[in-house]
């Protein structure tokens, strides 16, 4: 049988697949390999494991596209970059383009692939603007934004944008929903419904769509929005993502208990070291306060709100499209087991081995599963005999 590597599928290439942030041609690419291959067969077997193991349904979840990236602008990567230009221009604010580029690089907001969703804006904020980041927004949210003044850069399917309906609607089917693309939004007229923007990719200074297709290629992205402005704080408005169809597995529900005893454990701390103790009742100027308690001390009221912020970043997570598995506890862990066992190459704890029992050890473990003590191995030496 053909390996992956005679495809040239990278191991980035394949996450971005099973993420759902392939391109049309890698995913392409990925689907005529899975007919030959059947190594790449097994690991596609393993990822549907895992997606049974999660407990709740992903399709059941409106999913934020937050790792996706912009990247469509003539060829390049740089369609974020220029918005951020052109609305540093529109405020008047001197830069030096390159670098622009470097800072991007140098930060990690400007990748190969492009530039995170979450990463969009970056600049502005070391320009001194004020960027608020927002999914799930209407038109009348950017109405509203350009109406206050506020500058507004929005993610959209690029396809889809320039009515390439027919090649989008293909594309969503194999790999979904694909914002690859950012714009600046100029204006949004309700009377003639229309949308004006700054496309990087067009060579003119704007363009105007039907405000029905800009929606379209918008919603891919969970209509994202990024507003700028100076820093007003009056015009703040907090909007923290809707995660009412997110539910919970019991045992991610049990983890709330410890999430929240934790994160107050960390204010403490660094209350603390900022030379707070406790006190009856809060005094800023002596810098005490009741709450430098024990978290099983802390009245009920204290606690339910730690646990409420343990229970929303769990929910978040999910929302996001990463999950939490509890690895020794699943039918997946024994079979990655199993590999290792009757892997050519293994490497078993030695301090199990002098019983005769073979425990296969993981790269990144510390101690080992079964009798608990610690691994002193030179991985790098490991390596080198593998290889």
């Amino acid at each position: 049988m053909k390996k992956a590597s005679t495809y040239n599928i990278t191991a980035e290439t394949l996450a971005a697949y099973l993420d759902g942030n392939a391109t049309a041609q890698e995913s392409q690419q990925i689907l005529h390999a899975l007919a030959t291959d059947d190594e790449l067969q097994e690991l596609m077997q393993i990822s549907q494991s895992i997606d049974e193991e999660l407990g709740q349904d992903m399709d059941d979840i409106d999913i934020i596209p937050m790792t996706a990236m912009a990247a469509n602008c003539h060829d390049s990567n740089l369609c974020c970059l220029e918005c951020e230009k052109h609305i540093l221009s529109r405020h008047g604010i001197p830069f030096d383009a390159q670098q622009l580029h470097a800072d991007a690089i140098r930060h990690g907001w400007l990748k190969q692939q492009g530039t995170a969703l979450h990463n969009v804006g970056r600049h502005l904020e070391n320009f001194g603007l004020s960027v608020q980041r927002q999914y799930q927004c209407c038109l009348a949210d950017i109405a509203q934004a350009l109406k206050n003044g506020d500058d507004i850069i929005a993610a959209v399917d690029e396809g889809e944008l320039r009515g390439n309906l027919a090649a989008e609607q293909q594309e969503d089917l194999l790999i979904g929903p694909l914002p690859d693309h950012t714009v600046v939004v100029l204006s949004c007229d309700t009377t003639r419904h229309t949308v004006t923007l700054f496309d990087p990719n067009s060579d003119r200074a704007e363009d105007t769509y039907p405000a029905r297709q800009f929606a379209d290629a918008w919603k891919d992205s969970n209509n994202y929005l990024v507003t700028i402005n100076t820093k007003d704080m009056k015009t703040y408005t907090p909007t923290p993502i809707d995660l009412t169809d997110v539910q919970l597995p019991d045992d991610l529900n049990e983890l709330r208990e410890a999430i929240a005893e934790n994160a107050h454990d960390i204010w403490a701390k660094n209350r603390q070291a900022e030379g707070w103790t406790y006190g009856p009742q809060r005094d800023d100027k002596l810098k005490q306060t009741p709450d430098m308690v024990p978290y099983a001390d802390l009245p009920e009221k204290e606690k339910d709100y730690d646990r409420k912020m343990a229970i929303e970043t769990l929910k978040l997570m999910h929302k996001l499209g990463y999950d939490i598995i509890k690895r020794e506890e699943t039918p997946l862990y024994q079979t990655l087991l199993e590999r290792i066992r009757n892997a050519n190459q293994q490497f078993y704890c030695p301090a199990c081995q002098k019983d005769g029992t073979k425990t296969p050890v993981f790269i990144n473990d510390v101690f080992c599963t079964h009798c608990g003590k610690l691994l002193e191995i030179n991985w790098r030496i490991y390596k080198k005999k593998k290889k």
